[in-house]
């Protein structure tokens, strides 16, 4: 049974996931207070229908008492690839505790236990929740097939699917949109209680096969390629990105040019009630934005 009259704590709300997630429980009736960092994120999140939004850091412990205040369920977001995910988690657990939270719904990721850095963060603050006594509900989501949607110049103008790491590795790709929809039946639901829900997308899909779903859309050839892993994170270092994180960058593809990522899809159709969204369904539209 879904209570909308109790309010919904979303942190890191103006991120990629966390404003899907925001748009899907406003979607459902459901009240929404949204944690950002920036002012001009929050006005952003006024602007579509949130009217309780909190600016702050997200790891200030006085911000976060604030925000948890009189909130029934916290969907708690990190920012990608945080370096001190666990200690926010464990922070926000608390806190919850402290504030008689009713449950905290963790934004983790798909096999937390493998040996990359962010995983093993995310694994951590699993095990913390889990054994904190609030109740819970654990989300453990594949990668995105939005990754698709930073290449398609490259894809449109070179003719060729390239990422860091082997073209025959398979993953489990999802839409986010299906996965913020998950996150917010799960949150606005009062059944999901110490539930941890592993969220595969529909196929596993690797390079060649993006490669020939983009090729059947577009009409033309496209081809797949590995791109050298240090030619990837040479453009990322000089966009700016830290050396810590290019670090957890490659550990993570050097991982996914061995084993991929894959999970099952069947327990995100059962959240949703329907088909999830396939590559191809997302590529088709993707051509026809551009």
């Amino acid at each position: 049974m879904t209570d909308l009259q109790k309010t919904v704590l979303v942190t890191a709300a103006s991120g990629k996931t966390g404003r899907r997630c925001v748009d899907k429980l406003l979607a459902r009736g459901a009240s929404v207070r949204a944690l950002v960092r920036r002012l001009d994120a929050a006005d952003a999140l006024k602007a579509v229908g949130v009217r309780d939004v909190i600016v702050g850091d997200l790891f200030d412990a006085a911000i976060l008492r604030t925000a948890t205040q009189g909130v029934s369920c916290i969907l708690h977001i990190c920012p990608p690839m945080h370096p001190a995910e666990d200690t926010l988690a464990a922070l926000l657990t608390q806190i919850a505790l402290a504030e008689g939270v009713e449950r905290l719904v963790l934004y983790s990721v798909m096999h937390p236990h493998i040996d990359v850095p962010h995983h093993r963060r995310k694994l951590k603050a699993e095990a913390d929740l889990i054994a904190s006594g609030l109740p819970f509900t654990i989300l453990q989501p594949c990668r995105y097939m939005q990754h698709v949607d930073a290449l398609w110049p490259e894809i449109v103008g070179e003719g060729v699917h390239r990422m860091p790491f082997s073209t025959n590795a398979r993953f489990s790709l999802v839409h986010i949109d299906d996965l913020a929809e998950a996150a917010a039946i799960v949150t606005t639901q009062n059944n999901h209680e110490c539930a941890i829900y592993e969220l595969g997308g529909p196929q596993a899909l690797n390079q060649s096969d993006c490669a020939r779903i983009i090729s059947s859309v577009l009409g033309r050839e496209i081809t797949a390629q590995a791109r050298p892993l240090q030619e990837f994170l040479e453009r990322a270092r000089l966009a700016g990105m830290p050396e810590a994180r290019l670090n957890v960058l490659e550990i993570m593809n050097r991982h996914y040019d061995a084993h991929g990522l894959q999970g099952n899809g069947n327990v995100l159709r059962w959240l949703l009630g329907r088909a999830p969204i396939s590559f191809e369904e997302h590529v088709r539209a993707l051509s026809l934005r551009t």
